[in-house]
């Protein structure tokens, strides 16, 4: 059994508490409290596939395959730094690496990549990661384009 709550005000507090006072067999339970980070909205993914498809017309590529880049370059780095576990298993591939096992390191590093899913991104993450493929493009000349519909809600901007 698994339960999320996400609490916006006191009344919420009281339901989680109902819920667990509603607990009879005594089980054991884990309870863990977080701040609630909300994944990537809707506009952000729509911008991104925008983007992905400019940048694959523009280098002739398949947009999995811009789509595996950017994630191999960009977001793989940004989940490093914010996510102890994931970073965890990024030393773990450096490590194979440095030990002179280059190409099963390469292999997992290439498995971790496709593994690695832009869902999992909060709202914050995904606009720097749409902040650096603008970035990364803009130094290769290519001008991404920037929807009204889209694009300030993507980038947080009002």
């Amino acid at each position: 059994m698994k339960k999320i709550y996400v609490i916006h005000s006191k009344n919420e507090i009281n339901m989680v508490k109902a819920f667990l006072d509603a607990q009879t067999k005594n089980p054991l339970l884990q309870v863990e409290i977080k701040e609630h980070k909300k994944n990537r909205s809707v506009a952000q993914n729509s911008l991104y596939w925008t983007w992905v498809t400019v940048i694959s017309n523009e280098f002739g590529l398949l947009k999995e395959d811009v789509h595996y880049d950017l994630k191999k370059r960009i977001l793989v780095y940004i989940y490093e730094r914010d996510d102890e576990g994931y970073a965890a298993m990024i030393q773990a591939v450096r490590k194979v690496h440095t030990e002179g096992f280059k190409e099963d390191a390469q292999a997992l590093a290439d498995h971790i990549v496709k593994l690695t899913s832009t869902t999992n991104a909060t709202t914050k993450q995904f606009t720097e990661y749409l902040q650096e493929i603008e970035r990364d493009m803009q130094s290769k000349g290519i001008a991404l384009p920037h929807p009204e519909d889209r694009y300030n809600i993507a980038m947080g901007i009002r």
